[in-house]
């Protein structure tokens, strides 16, 4: 009975993002392009939260997330040229209202701006396409990275592969180190 429970639950989240995104897509210029950008170890500075246990909740730690300078200045720049930008991340649907209020206690909230939670990485492929097929340019900002926590970063190699096969501009974990590398 839980099962179903939560697979009803995962379904409607599922259909409140996709129609809040269809609704969000329509806002775009036809020839803009659309900034989509990992919140986790791409903007916030996430991976060092989860080495302690001190947390009561995974809101309390996604509330206390440092956020890379760089990439908050790379997106703030986007922004003031009234570029779209969609934040996406892989955590629970629970999390939206934390993850919604992090995003506005450091700036990045507003006209032209999305978040998008996803069960998994792969899911973020959906939105991509969907982007893609309306026509719209992308340029994805996201490590596609796991295990920080553990010591040893591994890198979904497969889902970065089918990212690069795209036709978008792709800024991995090299570019967003360089980016997050300035003030």
């Amino acid at each position: 009975m839980k099962q179903f429970i939560k697979r009803i639950v995962f379904n409607v989240c599922n259909l409140y993002f996709d129609l809040r995104f269809k609704r969000f897509l329509k806002t775009v210029d036809s020839k803009s392009n659309v900034y989509i950008i990992d919140i986790d170890n791409t903007l916030a500075h996430t991976w060092p939260s989860l080495q302690h246990k001190a947390y009561q909740s995974d809101n309390k730690r996604y509330r206390s997330l440092a956020i890379f300078i760089g990439m908050r200045n790379f997106i703030l720049n986007k922004i003031k040229k009234q570029q779209k930008v969609v934040f996406i991340s892989a955590r629970s649907f629970l999390s939206y209202p934390a993850t919604r209020n992090w995003l506005f206690e450091t700036g990045l909230s507003g006209p032209g701006i999305q978040l998008v939670l996803v069960a998994r990485p792969d899911d973020k492929l959906k939105y991509i396409n969907t982007i893609l097929n309306s026509g719209h340019g992308v340029t994805y900002i996201d490590d596609l990275s796991y295990n920080h926590e553990n010591g040893e970063m591994k890198l979904y190699s497969d889902l970065i592969r089918q990212v690069r096969e795209l036709p978008i501009q792709y800024y991995g974990i090299d570019e967003i180190e360089l980016i997050n590398s300035k003030p």
